[in-house]
């Protein structure tokens, strides 16, 4: 099976200026460290492109912060009542 094509090692700004993936990381440990530590990997991506005014899909995000070991499981247990 293939691997398919490899992720590039940085992501584009609106001015066209490449960022390397360890600045976003960097940016990401800044946004968890402050008020969006509850926040999800979704909401950490518009706040890159709101803030830092990155050019960044959702899926960069979800795997730079899994990379981060910080992302933790959203869902919770329902209990069952009979």
């Amino acid at each position: 099976m293939s691997e398919g094509r490899p992720a590039p090692d940085y992501s584009i700004n609106k001015d066209g200026k490449k960022i390397a993936d360890e600045q976003i990381k960097e940016f990401l440990l800044e946004l968890i460290s402050g008020e969006c530590n509850s926040y999800g990997y979704r909401k950490l991506t518009v706040i890159l492109r709101r803030q830092y005014k990155l050019i960044i899909n959702k899926k960069k995000v979800y795997r730079l912060y899994k990379e981060l070991d910080t992302l933790t499981s959203s869902k919770k247990e329902k209990s069952f009542t009979s």
